[in-house]
């Protein structure tokens, strides 16, 4: 390190040790109640000196709660990992004493825009990526802000609003982000990028402790942390809400509006057009102020209804992001000067008080934003021909409660209709929402996607729809979540028979099979007389012998009872293995189920988002284990007890031969790999089966200006759409599904090309693909007809290779059905 560097370093030193934190955060700001303690005075540490953890956050909002009569704090819930999810909830002592009246007061005035006089409702939220850590510290300092200040300002914003205020909205990734950073800060600090503390390793802290992205899951509602935190915001329906973030190092500080291109077009442009270029001048003079650089207009969508600073879009609000450049660390080299951690607060800090300026200055702009947009909504419904979307159960009680649960979730109106079909209706007061739902294609005014350009979730459930142009009769109000009506299981002395239809059924075989009971399973369809009445049972349907166990009639009854309750499944007793059509319970064709040992390498290279998806629906959707096995320990694991090895998505350089030859002897012995996106593209590469991939044409590229390079590229990209495969029901993979079309989510640039023998294409894209959601002609012409899920045979054993990822973001239940079909029945699969 040059003598210069070094001085460098030791002067910032001495600024993140020594400089005044009221000077450098909040200069001018007035007198403050010396009784109420600073973040610095709680701490023992300056913000920005150290990366504080998640409970001396939560610990000094509750210290807050009890010093001042302007902070009052509630729980909403807590994390995976058992830390608390706080809200603090800053107004003036005498709204304070009438919060719930005023909640009451807002909500009943909100629609019409009558609540002039009602304290103004918003909500400022920190931290939802672990490893952007400095909003969670200017969280703290906008707490003591507002709860020490003496100023008339800061008088005036008490009087008239009530402040939420989340401090972190992501406490498991940020105290994983912390740990790190604290862990490996030196003394000076290091500010050069190469140095380890601004380097975390995989999975790094970015996400929850399922290595998902919350701040897409507002939508999806997949988590506890996030249908805490919607339950929340529905019970306040705040005006504003502010989601902060950070960025690339090298960036400056970005705020509000966004690339108009990138608007979504179905929510009233009254937000866009005129509050979003309002607050910016409030953001401008702000940041101004101290001297910071900044951007607007050039990036960040407004698209996707999932975002913390989009979701209140929806519903009338406005949301607001901030993109922060990251130190990820403590001090860290730019093309400039240094950055620091305590810059970065700043920034943040500045923000969040000109959030709160611009809304009690703008609160008339508010209430007639939010009073258009119920306006425009009832417009769009009364005149839309579509006045609601009917959708059926599909023989499968668990998917649809999931789908009803996350309609409830976000205030949408659902009917139960007879014939075990439900009614949504367009008219009703979250009726963008209801269209965000159940409408397939969106116009877009662009081509490049920041994320995904489709996100119907009715395709996601897989369950089938259709829009009606009338309001139908004989409807019934769900108004809570779906109870399983599941009959006693009736005793038999010769078998027991369970259909395949119903997202549980996995579950349920795992859960007997944990019980020491042998399952089967039909590899051919047949009808019985069950029940009084001949039922057809499909490809993959169980079969239980009584005999054929372990267990004594009475336990496995028990076992077998207690197993459908659990997993709402129903079971039917039969007393003759002769069918009245198809084969007969004793067939060969009934082949025996063996329990399942999974692994997934995990590890540096790996897509820690796919992994997670994999690790949260065994995890948490089935109860069964699965072994993650760092990639950098692969070598010494002994893969004779696995039956079922996982690899999504990454780059898998780091096995070495010896490991690669090792997978393949494994899967010659009668094992299952399961290949997802780049994993099936590393499987055909390295010889493990002789499916082929599509490669890029070679010819020439046309030339162009060099300025639109971004917008043609990105063009090509896949940020995420829909497309409709018909899929081989016949097949293991596709037991239990009802209809051969289904929908698949496809967000990568994975291609297989057709295989040479025509049983091993389980499923295969349309000739007309689209269902919604943006692809450019390019890649449009390799979808055409081409297989989306082939399966391989090596030796004894057999690879699936899926081109799209079938447990996208824990919400596509209409096809974790495919992945855990290869898991369970993947042993069934022989050479064809």
């Amino acid at each position: 390190m040059s003598k210069r560097a070094i001085l460098l370093t030791g002067l910032l030193f001495q600024f993140l040790v020594g400089f005044s934190q009221e000077s450098y955060f909040y200069p001018n700001a007035g007198k403050f109640n010396p009784s109420i303690p600073t973040p610095e005075q709680f701490l023992g540490y300056g913000i920005g000196e150290q990366h504080t953890r998640h409970d001396k956050i939560v610990e000094y909002y509750r210290l807050l709660d009890r010093l001042s009569d302007r902070v009052s704090t509630e729980v909403i819930g807590k994390t995976f990992e058992n830390r608390e999810q706080i809200i603090g909830i800053f107004s003036s002592p005498g709204n304070q004493t009438r919060l719930e009246s005023i909640r009451k007061e807002h909500l009943e005035g909100e629609k019409k825009g009558a609540t002039q006089n009602i304290p103004l409702v918003v909500h400022l939220a920190y931290n939802v990526h672990g490893n952007e850590p400095s909003s969670s510290e200017a969280a703290m300092l906008t707490a003591y802000y507002l709860t020490a200040s003496e100023s008339p300002e800061t008088m005036q914003w008490l009087d008239g609003m009530v402040i939420l205020m989340d401090p972190c909205i992501n406490p498991d990734g940020r105290d994983r982000h912390t740990h790190w950073a604290n862990m490996h800060k030196a003394f000076p600090p290091v500010a050069d990028p190469n140095d380890r503390e601004h380097n975390e390793v995989w999975p790094g802290g970015r996400t929850n402790h399922y290595w998902f992205d919350l701040n897409r899951d507002w939508f999806l509602g997949t988590f506890p942390e996030t249908r805490n935190r919607v339950n929340f915001f529905h019970k306040w329906k705040p005006y504003v809400q502010t989601d902060h973030h950070e960025m690339g190092t090298n960036s400056s500080f970005y705020f509000d509006p966004g690339e108009e291109a990138s608007n979504n077009p179905i929510v009233p442009d009254y937000l866009y057009k005129k509050v979003y270029p309002k607050y910016a001048e409030y953001f401008t003079k702000a940041v101004n102020g101290i001297g910071s650089m900044y951007f607007t207009k050039e990036a960040f969508d407004k698209l996707y209804p999932g975002y913390g600073s989009s979701y209140i879009n929806f519903y009338g609000g406005a949301g607001f992001l901030f993109e922060q450049a990251s130190s990820r660390g403590h001090v860290q080299e730019t093309t400039t000067i240094p950055l620091t951690f305590a810059f970065t607060i700043r920034n943040q800090f500045t923000a969040s008080l000109a959030t709160i300026r611009a809304s009690i200055a703008e609160k008339s702009m508010l209430l007639e934003m939010r009073k258009q947009f119920y306006e425009v909504a009832k417009r769009q419904s009364e005149t839309a021909p579509v006045k609601g979307y009917v959708f059926e159960s599909d023989n499968d009680f668990n998917r649809t409660k999931a789908f009803i649960d996350m309609l409830l979730l976000h205030r949408i109106d659902v009917y139960q209709l007879p014939d075990a079909k439900f009614f949504v209706p367009t008219v009703q007061d979250n009726h963008i929402m209801v269209r965000t739902i159940f409408e397939n294609q969106i116009t877009y005014r662009d081509s490049s996607f920041y994320d995904a350009s489709t996100w119907s979730l009715i395709h996601a459930y897989g369950l089938p729809f259709n829009e009606v142009k009338s309001i139908p009769g004989n409807t019934t109000k769900i108004t809570a979540p779906l109870s399983a009506s599941v009959s006693t299981v009736e005793k038999s002395s010769y078998a027991y028979l369970v259909s395949n239809t119903d997202y549980a059924i996995h579950k349920f075989i795992y859960r007997l099979q944990s019980s020491n009971v042998i399952v089967q399973t039909a590899t051919r369809p047949f009808t019985t007389a069950a029940g009084g009445k001949e039922m057809k049972f499909g490809y993959g349907s169980l079969v239980i012998s009584v005999q054929q166990q372990r267990l004594n009639p009475d336990a496995l009854h028990a076992a077998i009872e207690a197993a459908a309750k659990e997993c709402a499944v129903h079971v039917h007793a039969v007393g003759t293995g002769y069918n009245v059509a198809g084969i007969d319970l004793g067939s060969n064709y009934v082949r025996t189920l063996k329990k399942p040992e999974v692994a997934m390498i995990i590890g540096t290279g790996v897509t820690a988002a796919e992994a997670g998806e994999v690790w949260h629906l065994l995890d948490q959707r089935l109860g069964m284990p699965i072994t993650k096995i760092d990639i950098i320990n692969f070598s010494r694991v002994d893969l004779s007890r696995y039956s079922t090895l996982v690899m999504v998505s990454g780059m898998y350089a780091a096995l070495d031969k010896n490991s690669v030859d090792r997978i393949r002897q494994w899967v010659q012995n009668g094992n299952t790999l399961i290949t997802i996106k780049s994993g099936a593209e590393w499987a055909i590469r390295n010889g493990f089966t002789k499916h082929k991939l599509v490669s890029d044409s070679s010819v020439g590229a046309i030339r162009q200006d060099y300025d639109r390079a971004t917008e043609i590229e990105g063009a090509k990209a896949l940020g995420g759409s829909i497309f409709r495969v018909d899929l081989d029901t016949t097949h293991p993979i596709g037991y239990g599904y009802q209809r051969r079309k289904i929908s698949v989510y496809k967000n990568g640039l994975t291609f297989f090309q057709k295989s040479v023998s025509p049983y091993n294409t389980v499923a295969q894209y349309m000739a007309d693909p689209i269902v919604g959601g943006y692809v450019h002609s390019t890649t449009l012409s390799k979808l055409r007809s081409a297989p989306s899920i082939l399966v391989g045979s090596e030796g004894a054993g057999r690879v699936v290779l899926f081109a799209d990822e079938p447990n996208f973001r824990g919400t596509w239940y209409g096809t974790n059905k495919l992945f855990l079909n290869a898991i369970f029945y993947g042993g069934l699969i022989t050479n064809q």
